[in-house]
């Protein structure tokens, strides 16, 4: 047969919630005698459940544990410019403008392969120093559309008396996989501020 606990009687040595439980400890705010269930220690003190919200609402308020930002977005990032930079190597047009880093001469590839340094050293940053991660990926999305844009340009419109190679439409690619690595690491910044892992 079941004791209802709240009509036993109180006996010395017992909580004075669950009567038929032996005592542990008194409350130190209001003296009240606590069972194992009932005490709860906050700070070194022993707590009962009707002080608790008294001790609890002095406590300073507590920081959110930081989660970190995924890097994969800038390693992503990364080697999408380094492709683009390493066919900088190559020419980019046949005709007047030709040859090995002729694409570094003035001209839309130049525009490319320049923005995909900077996309580089901007991936390179942020894998290096996280701390910025939202102007690191706004830096990085922005070198991979003017990459993209600027290899275009050149594919459309190549030097004079010149027709554009392969070298344009692959650096596209590039760009277009240091675009994703950018969204990567939208997404990451965007978990980590909402505190998902």
């Amino acid at each position: 047969m079941d004791v209802d606990e709240s009509q036993a009687p109180v006996k010395a040595g017992r909580c004075a919630n669950h009567p038929l439980v032996a005592l542990v400890g008194d409350c130190d705010v209001c003296g009240r005698p606590l069972c194992l269930t009932c005490a709860t220690p906050v700070r070194g003190r022993v707590v009962g459940p009707e002080c608790l919200s008294q001790v609890l609402d002095t406590a300073p308020p507590t920081r959110p544990i930081a989660v970190p930002v995924s890097r994969t977005g800038d390693l992503v990032a990364a080697v999408g410019f380094t492709v683009v930079l390493a066919l900088s190597v190559l020419p980019w047009s046949h005709g007047l403008v030709s040859g090995p880093l002729s694409a570094w001469t003035v001209h839309w590839s130049l525009v490319a392969v320049a923005s995909a340094a900077i996309g580089l050293g901007a991936s390179i940053w942020a894998w290096r120093h996280p701390a910025l991660a939202a102007a690191q990926t706004g830096l990085e999305a922005v070198a991979a559309t003017t990459v993209g844009a600027a290899a275009v340009l050149h594919a459309q419109f190549p030097p004079s008396l010149s027709q554009p190679t392969a070298a344009p439409t692959l650096a596209v690619a590039g760009a277009a996989v240091a675009f994703v690595g950018a969204l990567l690491k939208a997404r990451a910044v965007r978990r980590a501020r909402s505190g998902r892992t």
